[in-house]
């Protein structure tokens, strides 16, 4: 009579090391036919939505700190009147934005070579608040500049958007120009100017007697020296 040998159970750490072993070859399994699925299908665009995702997360908080600065810079208020130019040398020369390989190269500067950029203090100026304007100037030529600023008038002019292209106002209509003298610049150097406070009243040259209270809405802004017009830049009134 043959005796029946019954095999003992397996201790449980061998079970429990048996289900750790399928779950790796599985978890294994699972990544390799993902590696292959994204491989026929482009896998690319994962990569490319997480750069997206990178750039819109950056240029949303430079939009922020711009516009925290442009917050903090119009807090300050004044009368039109007693508007003073607040020229700054650039801590470091401005790279040349857009430059034609013949301006850049030219050892002699001019005024129609100068880039004009403009902009105001804050994208909405809320009730009762002074609109500034700021006027950053470039040198993009690899010569330096000497422009007359007596004879080329520095000035801010402000034009209405909603109620069609209207010019409302201007800072040399009513009072002196907002700097005067010489600007030099060097080759790439930058220069800011500031118009301080507009008193949200309209002007037109030599017509200053019946200024009137502009309304809310949007507006525009041109920076000038003599007949070199910067673009302009947008900006609201609440």
């Amino acid at each position: 009579m043959s005796q029946r040998n019954d095999p003992r159970p397996l201790p449980p750490e061998i079970y429990q090391r048996r289900r750790i072993t399928a779950v790796v070859v599985l978890v294994v399994v699972v990544a390799l036919l993902w590696w292959v699925i994204s491989s026929l299908t482009g896998g690319d665009d994962a990569q490319d939505q997480v750069a997206q995702t990178s750039e819109s997360t950056a240029a949303t908080t430079a939009g922020s700190t711009a516009a925290a600065s442009g917050s903090a810079e119009s807090s300050a208020t004044s009368t039109e009147a007693s508007r003073l130019a607040s020229p700054s040398a650039s801590a470091e020369p401005s790279e040349p934005r857009g430059v034609p390989d013949e301006v850049a190269s030219k050892t002699t500067c001019e005024l129609d070579d100068l880039q004009l950029s403009v902009r105001p203090g804050a994208p909405t100026f809320r009730d009762g608040q002074q609109p500034n304007f700021f006027l950053e100037v470039t040198n993009p030529t690899s010569g330096e500049c000497d422009i007359d600023l007596g004879e080329n008038e520095l000035k801010f002019e402000v034009f209405t958007m909603d109620s069609g292209y209207t010019r409302v106002w201007g800072d040399t209509d009513c009072n002196s120009p907002t700097s005067t003298g010489r600007l030099r610049l060097d080759a790439d150097q930058s220069r800011t100017f500031e118009m301080t406070a507009w008193s949200r009243t309209t002007s037109s040259p030599g017509s200053c007697a019946d200024r009137q209270p502009v309304g809310s809405g949007a507006y525009m802004v041109y920076g000038h020296i003599g007949d070199n017009t910067s673009e302009s830049q947008t900006f609201n009134l609440a």
